[in-house]
């Protein structure tokens, strides 16, 4: 499968852009399951701003559940992106507890400045929170490495979208 990145402002959905279908055929290639196509997405929907720096309207719901679809692949830097959306995220409903457990996971292979930006994330988000929470973001990376490779996009309760 060709992957797709976003390089304009059409993919973004900008007002009054015309388009040559790439918006269409990223969507296309992330609902087909590709994970750098959903990361592009959720990046394109959690900053508010494409490629182009193009305003556009941030959805983060739509960000998580395409960077969340990504994560669940592996792609590291959906995982790094996703725990930044949750962090961002006052903390509710344990945002902040799911954010440490994404930033924990990719820091365990991103290297360079990543894998700074995963520790320097988990750090300011940790300090602010119990250490039954930091146990539990532990044990989702735990659990999270120990589950076998699944094709589809399930979510559990520690990793919900809301």
């Amino acid at each position: 499968m060709t992957r797709l990145y976003l390089r304009s402002s059409v993919a973004a959905g900008h007002p009054g852009a015309r388009g040559d279908g790439l918006d269409k055929r990223l969507l296309q290639a992330a609902e087909g399951g590709d994970a750098h196509a959903q990361c592009n997405l959720g990046i394109l929907y959690s900053n508010g701003l494409d490629d182009n720096e193009h305003a556009v309207e941030g959805k983060k719901s739509e960000a998580v559940k395409w960077l969340l679809a990504a994560a669940d692949q592996g792609l590291l830097y959906a995982q790094l992106r996703l725990a930044e959306v949750y962090a961002d995220k006052p903390d509710i409903a344990g945002s902040h507890t799911i954010a440490c457990g994404w930033f924990l996971l990719a820091a365990k292979r991103l290297r360079g400045i990543h894998l700074h930006r995963a520790q320097s994330g988990y750090e300011r988000i940790a300090s602010h929170l119990s250490q039954g929470q930091i146990d539990q973001a532990r044990r989702f990376v735990r659990d999270w490495a120990a589950k076998p490779a699944e094709p589809s996009v399930a979510s559990t309760p520690s990793r919900n979208t809301n």
